[in-house]
């Protein structure tokens, strides 16, 4: 009896050491707070595994971001060593929350942009509170991208004098940050955007830069592949029923609003060249 008692403790502890403590915020973003004694160091470690088969992936870079302003896209803040046969990695951190990402270029370079066949750890935003002397376990999966981001080309990187200024709020009426505006000259929102807009700062403001006048369709994103996954924060101007906004040559449309909600479609993984 006292043998089964001490495997039955033992397996409670195992499960236990095992849980993992996540939590989820009202926009679907994951927060991790499980942490283990750091032994003198403050940060984060964990394991990158595939999603297909859960084997562990080498040679991953993990980024880590203080904010959402650059969308979880280009340089981070710290970046990890490259992930260990074993998947693992750890990097250390001063006390804080930080946003965390895993990419694996087939290329091995660090940084620069995804291509077709490279690894990433999906869209989803994974936040992980750190605190002093502890680190936080993170792991992640990754999967394999088999289309590249939705638009590559017709983001805002060159301004024009044409375009479209406003904020992207949520349900609460909060501005959104790290999203972005996105338009098309018809009203086939199905697919590929013919533009982008800047980034979304802290109060949700973009500039959408247009190479001339015309009726076009806005729509709101927050990730640059795949479609929305359930839960996403997406938007149309207009709603359900997505309506025009006409802009004069040499001129901007100010104060557009677009409100952003969790996206109730079906998700159809890696449907790249048609969003939904």
């Amino acid at each position: 009896m006292r043998q089964i008692l001490l495997c039955c403790l033992f397996l409670l502890l195992t499960l236990s050491a095992c849980t993992t403590n996540i939590q989820r915020t009202a926009n679907g973003d994951q927060v991790i707070t499980d942490m283990i004694d750091g032994q003198g160091r403050t940060g984060i470690s964990g394991k990158v595994r595939l999603k297909t088969d859960a084997s562990p992936l080498a040679g991953a870079y993990i980024n880590i971001y203080p904010n959402t302003i650059s969308n979880l896209l280009g340089p981070s803040q710290f970046l990890s060593a490259p992930t260990a046969m074993d998947g693992s990695y750890s990097i250390e951190l001063p006390p804080g929350t930080y946003y965390v990402v895993a990419r694996k270029r087939n290329s091995g370079e660090a940084n620069g942009p995804l291509k077709t066949g490279d690894y990433y750890s999906e869209h989803q935003r994974i936040i992980a509170e750190v605190a002093e002397s502890k680190l936080t376990q993170v792991n992640l999966e990754m999967a394999q991208m088999k289309a590249p981001m939705f638009f590559k080309k017709n983001l805002a990187e060159t301004r024009t004098d044409t375009g479209i200024r406003g904020v992207l709020i949520d349900q609460q009426g909060h501005p959104v940050p790290g999203g972005f505006a996105i338009a098309y000259t018809d009203k086939n929102l199905q697919r590929l955007p013919d533009f982008a807009s800047t980034l979304t700062n802290q109060q949700g403001e973009f500039t959408l830069y247009l190479p001339q006048g015309g009726s076009y369709y806005l729509a709101a994103r927050i990730h640059a592949w795949d479609m929305p996954r359930e839960g996403e924060l997406y938007g149309k101007l207009g709603g359900d029923n997505p309506l025009p906004l006409e802009i004069a040559d040499k001129s901007f449309v100010e104060g557009v609003r677009i409100q952003m909600g969790p996206f109730s479609g079906i998700y159809k993984e890696m449907k790249n060249q048609r969003p939904f």
